[in-house]
């Protein structure tokens, strides 16, 4: 198949390491890269889609993707996806993944270790087991024995020597990585640690480096955590030596160029034997050279490097984030991370910790469901400036708050004096509300804890603590909030930030966080019915987005109101939602308006979405709107949706493909721009 000169053949491939952290996100954009580079015709899909996002500086969400995969698989008598190693994906992201592909009209060939999930989502799928039995790996040595000539000759003059050199070689692939570890820990003492330090970065690293930045990384003496940027540091190719085979360079994206890697299997090896090899604490290792970058590139006083104005700040960030030649963009993007992860906070991290009067925090959504949503964090909006207590809480150092209590912070009359606790980063975030962000449970429950705080304050977008673990996906904040009582639940906030206004139940509902929507509905004073400034309720934006199990929940609740949600079903083509709408009281189609339910299921281009509209109303196939469109006409008028809708409707013996509009667009122009269905132009 991949030999086929065949246009009409879709072959692509995706692949998942541990040692890289893909959101399923990131996986859909590499499938679509591939698409448009090797099958140029799928460009007028995914043009308007293009022009669209770069106007609004946005990105394309998961769910965009998916729909213009949809749409494009009919240019193809086949497409395949192979997706390689699924089973070094996490967990979510194997069953995310596995849902998606599943959605697609594709055939798609996966390997990966036995997955008792694979079999639960995909059960009607063709499994065949390889296993690699001895015979195979005998094979596989006297092919490369055979290729191999002055060792092949002297095995044949000597045949015991293959029998004795077998049974001195170290047993299974762990035995072989044992000796090679041993071999390593045999150097002289400074080769050794400096081999050491390579592998705990290598190993314990959240993603890749590049080589200039591991040189730096391991260039930071172990002992003071001082980096002295005058010093000449060990290259790399003697770093890759010191490693024995462990190490390679991989080609990375056109962005980056090459980054440092285990070697294939060295990994799960690394994982499990570290601790055995190397029983020092790694993370503190990391987190303490972090914070040596940090501090030597000014992260914990801006204006100690002459910034003072936000957009400069924000440039300079930025500058550090395009290179990878300096150890900048690593450190702080990861630095609480590793910090968090140590036995004990290590002391260069909470000396940093207390040294930060202006660290700069750029990007305020960290790790939330909304995140595809939104534009790229950039710019002034989006960088806040904090103190010590902000930055702690925002990185779970708890450590540091068990010092504040020790020295009496908590105390009433501390409090009354002085209530760091209410304190504000630049853009009004307190600590409260950037742990709840975050998502730091232990260091959210000391800080609910501590007389007098309030929880209800808002940041200058009007975020609560609530509203922020709601928004980032935190359910047990949530649920443990509701539980302390006197939180908002029906505040609406984030205009700015989240580009939209959103009640905590409608922001939920939209994004699918089934769990918080529960919690929600069983806070005491919901509004169920509430709406954001652009009058959207939860219903309308669980139709929207095809979350039918969230809308069965607010179906269930008492004094909803459903209006609205049947024309967000139909005008974004959710079959699904379609019949569990049609089949409460009083929810009926459309069938004599000017724009009815017919017209707005063909607009969403979704076949399965007419075919329900047909099944329970009656209507007049050939009707056409104010402007002189009938049903097919919305079926064919954007380009990037699916033609399914079009293709049923053609089949229907009465329906009109003669009829234009008020401007005198034909169906069969509208047809034209449909580049890939040659059928329906046919057809009509």
């Amino acid at each position: 198949v991949e030999e086929s000169e065949s246009k009409d053949i879709c072959l692509l491939f995706a692949f998942c390491r541990y040692t890289e952290k893909l959101r399923v996100i990131d996986i859909l954009r590499a499938i679509l890269r591939q698409l448009l580079e090797r099958h140029p015709q799928v460009q007028p899909y995914l043009k308007p889609m293009y022009e669209r996002h770069e106007r609004e500086g946005t990105q394309p969400s998961e769910g965009e993707i998916v729909d213009l995969q949809i749409a494009t698989s009919g240019l193809f008598k086949k497409t395949f996806y192979i997706l390689d190693g699924l089973d070094e994906a996490a967990s979510d992201i194997q069953v995310d993944l596995l849902r998606i592909l599943s959605s697609l009209r594709v055939h798609f060939f996966i390997t990966s270790r036995p997955l008792d999930s694979l079999k639960d989502i995909l059960p009607d799928a063709r499994f065949l087991t390889i296993i690699a039995s001895d015979p195979d790996i005998a094979l596989l040595i006297d092919q490369k024995v055979d290729r191999m000539l002055a060792l092949r000759n002297l095995l044949a003059k000597n045949a015991t020597l293959k029998a004795e050199a077998l049974e001195g070689l170290p047993r299974g692939m762990d035995g072989m990585y044992d000796a090679t570890m041993e071999r390593i820990k045999a150097l002289p003492e400074h080769e050794a640690d400096l081999a050491k330090r390579v592998l705990i970065w290598v190993t314990c690293a959240q993603e890749p480096l590049t080589p200039e930045e591991l040189v730096l990384a391991v260039s930071v003496c172990p002992e003071t955590f001082q980096f002295d940027d005058k010093m000449e540091p060990t290259g790399i190719d003697s770093i890759l030596s010191l490693c024995c085979g462990l190490l390679q360079l991989e080609a990375g994206t056109d962005r980056w160029g090459q980054l440092i890697k285990l070697a294939r299997f060295v990994p799960e090896y690394m994982v499990e034997k570290l601790k055995v090899h190397y029983p020092d604490d790694p993370h503190a290792l990391i987190a303490s050279t972090c914070v040596a970058f940090l501090r030597h590139y000014g992260f914990h006083d801006v204006s100690s490097q002459g910034s003072f104005d936000e957009s400069e700040i924000c440039k300079r960030l930025e500058s550090f984030a395009r290179t990878r030649t300096l150890m900048t963009n690593y450190p702080y993007q990861y630095w609480g991370f590793h910090a968090t992860k140590a036995k004990l906070v290590p002391a260069p991290a909470l000396e940093f910790l207390s040294n930060c009067k202006q660290y700069p925090f750029l990007g305020r959504i960290i790790d939330s469901p909304i995140r595809p949503l939104l534009p790229p964090v950039c710019g002034p909006d989006s960088l806040e400036i904090l103190e010590s207590i902000h930055v702690a809480a925002l990185y779970g150092i708890r450590e540091y708050f068990d010092r504040l209590k020790s020295e009496g912070w908590t105390s009433t009359t501390k409090l009354q004096d002085h209530n760091i606790f209410h304190s504000r980063g630049s853009q009004g975030s307190t600590p409260l509300i950037l742990a709840s962000m975050a998502g730091w449970e232990d260091v959210v429950g000391f800080l609910m804890g501590v007389e007098g705080v309030d929880v209800n304050l808002a940041d200058r977008h009007g975020q609560t603590a609530m509203y922020a673990a709601v928004a980032h996906g935190r359910a047990g904040l949530v649920k443990a909030m509701l539980l302390r009582g006197g939180v908002d639940v029906n505040d609406r906030a984030a205009i700015e930030l989240y580009g939209c206004d959103h009640t905590p139940l409608t922001l939920v509902s939209m994004t699918g966080q089934r769990d918080i929507v529960q919690l929600l509905l069983e806070a005491e004073g919901i509004d169920v019915n509430g709406a954001g400034s652009d009058g959207e309720t939860a219903i309308m934006l669980a139709a929207r987005n095809g979350h039918d199990d969230i809308l069965i929940m607010l179906l269930k609740t008492k004094g909803i109101d459903v209006s609205g949600a049947l024309d967000e079903a139909l005008h974004h083509g959710r079959s699904n939602i379609i019949e569990i709408l049609l089949e409460i009281p009083g929810v009926s189609l459309d069938e004599k308006g000017s724009f009815n339910s017919l017209m707005r299921a063909a607009r969403s281009g979704e076949s399965e979405a007419v075919a329900t509209v047909l099944k329970h109303g009656t209507f007049d196939i050939n009707a056409r709107d104010d402007g002189g469109n009938s049903a097919l006409a919305h079926s064919l008028r954007y380009a990037i949706n699916s033609s399914g809708a079009a293709e049923l409707l053609l089949r229907i013996p009465r329906i009109d493909v003669n009829s234009a509009d008020k401007d005198g667009t034909t169906i069969l122009m509208l047809a034209l721009r449909h580049h890939e269905s040659a059928s329906i132009v046919e057809t009509i």
